[in-house]
């Protein structure tokens, strides 16, 4: 089922601060995509205070996301990895093949630089975590509009310290040897997922989600369906625990300066 955006909160905002969410200018137009309503209110808050530049529309919703691309043409996309009713890093390929001029920024709570490596090759132009400072989204914005690639302090560490480790190549039976199709099935299978649920969530057949499962159990050499259960769960809760400390390290570090 498709997310209907025309009277989100969002949208309401755009409309109380005399935006429209069709309002044509001379600003650049930013789509805003992101599976948590609250960011999404969040970041139209921020982008429309600014002036700098038009928030157009907003949705959590893959296929509704492709609908409002076409229809708005945006020239900037700022979106998060999970999404419902697809990924986001599927995304940005349709979003690279439907206007190779269009810009995304990626923003998002996966802080593994397996994620940012990928985000990156599909052709995002910037990334940010969520634990970074909001206000940076507009210097981000300011950078991708131009053609460069932007990524924040954190996620810089995370792909400098992968490269000092000689991660550069993936290890026999990481997750890292998986395509982004499988790496997106096997986060959902981590999150709890089955295969018809899955099918529905991707808009793929169950057939097509079991091929895909099969091929995740032979890349990551695991005999069954509840090994791969467990090893994806596994996966899941360490993204959570990384971004969990890194949240708690932020709060500290701010608390620490603004002590000083």
């Amino acid at each position: 089922m498709r997310e209907n955006t025309e009277n989100s909160p969002a949208n309401s905002l755009l409309c109380l601060q005399g935006q429209s969410p069709t309002d044509s200018s001379n600003t650049a137009r930013v789509l805003i995509v992101h599976g948590l309503p609250v960011t999404r209110f969040g970041l139209v808050t921020l982008i429309v205070a600014s002036g700098r530049f038009q928030v157009c529309a907003e949705t959590g919703d893959v296929p509704t996301a492709r609908d409002l691309f076409v229809q708005h043409r945006p020239e900037l996309v700022v979106l998060g990895l999970t999404l419902h009713g697809g990924d986001g890093i599927e995304l940005i390929k349709d979003f690279r093949k439907l206007n190779p001029a269009a810009r995304s920024l990626v923003l998002t709570a996966r802080d593994d630089a397996l994620s940012m490596q990928r985000a990156f090759r599909a052709g995002a132009g910037g990334y940010l975590v969520v634990h970074d400072d909001m206000l940076e989204i507009l210097t981000a914005l300011d950078q991708v509009l131009a053609g460069e690639l932007y990524a924040s302090r954190s996620v810089l560490q995370r792909l400098l310290k992968n490269l000092t480790q000689n991660k550069i190549q993936p290890d026999r039976c990481s997750i890292a040897i998986l395509s982004d199709r499988e790496l997106q099935v096997f986060s959902l299978i981590g999150r709890g997922f089955g295969a018809t649920r899955l099918a529905r969530e991707l808009h793929l057949s169950v057939k097509t989600i079991e091929t895909h499962q099969t091929r995740i159990k032979q890349k990551l050499e695991l005999r069954n369906a509840s090994e791969l259960a467990e090893k994806a769960t596994e996966w899941m809760l360490a993204s959570v625990r990384r971004n969990l400390q890194a949240r708690r390290d932020g709060i500290f570090k701010n608390g620490h300066s603004q002590s000083r």
